[in-house]
């Protein structure tokens, strides 16, 4: 198996099998047409809805001060996660900029929360720049990649017809939509703690996924806040910033600890997912690089389908 770092001529987001600069149409492995009609996805009548807000975010109560802030509207089905202790909160992830997550998050909370960033794509820290704190990996090239921002013109294609399921929330300015550069307030390595007060979320890294990737462990819930290593859908194993041979063994790591959480709080689609999927994982991909498994191909492009989860592979890293 070649799990050197990918090299596919796409942008960091990973969405296109071509060249970003291209104008070829998104496969239909990565985003299906009428990807909407998931909706409502099942899991989400078993929640506790809070509300909705904005018009943009529906908000579900998870555990005692824990709460998934979802974007059902646009292909990315972002979640961010706000997590309460006794004396501060943290917002994990800050989802896609389109509304206003912080005014969200006042709402739910009078505490100071900061944003804690899972790693450094656009879905994941559009919203960070609203807060006063930020909280991320110290990983050089995340640190870069956020500190670079976005421009209005890298993001359009994002609110394009393709991408959303409804509209736009009242005032967001599609004109104006940018992800200004930011740095952390604060840098974390493997096995730190952010204390809450009466509430810890360890780190653990996890590359693989991106090179800043990192996973958030709630011990006091059980809980594994995944961001993009795991989530119910297709995960990317294809763009250039994946190096599988990490996300191989970063999820190994998660296999070894899966006696300490039972639910995984995932960065897309699905907010509560059972821990059994980890060690499933490690099978699928023991299958796909033993010549096995059932998948579609269109374009150099691989969908494996597993039981609950799909991997998104470029053809020519399991064809010899």
């Amino acid at each position: 198996m070649n799990g050197k770092s990918l090299c596919l001529a796409c942008c960091l987001a990973g969405i296109l099998v071509s060249s970003c600069a291209s104008k070829q149409k998104t496969s239909q492995l990565v985003q299906p047409a009428k990807w909407w009609e998931v909706h409502p996805r099942p899991v989400y009548a078993s929640l506790e809805k809070v509300g909705t807000f904005q018009a943009w975010f529906d908000v579900y109560k998870l555990a005692e001060g824990t709460f998934a802030i979802y974007e059902p509207n646009q292909f990315e089905e972002a979640i961010s996660y706000l997590v309460v202790g006794r004396e501060r909160g943290v917002i994990i992830d800050t989802g896609t900029g389109i509304g206003d997550l912080k005014q969200v998050v006042s709402q739910l909370t009078d505490l100071p929360v900061s944003a804690l960033l899972t790693h450094e794509h656009y879905d994941h820290v559009a919203g960070a720049y609203r807060f006063d704190k930020i909280i991320m990996y110290d990983d050089k090239d995340a640190l870069q990649l956020l500190k670079a921002g976005r421009d209005n013109a890298s993001l359009q294609r994002y609110i394009t017809k393709d991408y959303m399921w409804k509209p736009l929330p009242e005032g967001f300015d599609a004109a104006s939509w940018t992800i200004p550069s930011m740095e952390p307030t604060t840098l974390v390595h493997d096995g730190d703690v952010i204390d809450l007060g009466g509430r810890t979320l360890e780190v653990i890294y996890t590359p693989g996924h991106s090179p800043g990737s990192m996973c958030l462990l709630d011990r006091t819930h059980r809980l594994l806040f995944t961001g993009d290593h795991f989530f119910p859908g297709p995960l990317y194993a294809h763009p250039a910033d994946v190096n599988i041979d990490d996300y191989i063994a970063s999820n190994q790591k998660l296999c070894e600890r899966i006696d300490e959480y039972d639910y995984l709080c995932s960065g897309h689609n699905d907010p509560w997912v059972k821990s059994e999927v980890i060690p499933r994982v490690s099978e699928a991909f023991e299958t796909i690089f033993a010549g096995k498994g059932d998948y579609s191909e269109e374009g150099g492009l691989r969908r494996y389908y597993f039981e609950g989860f799909d991997i998104l592979i470029r053809t020519e890293m399991v064809v010899p």
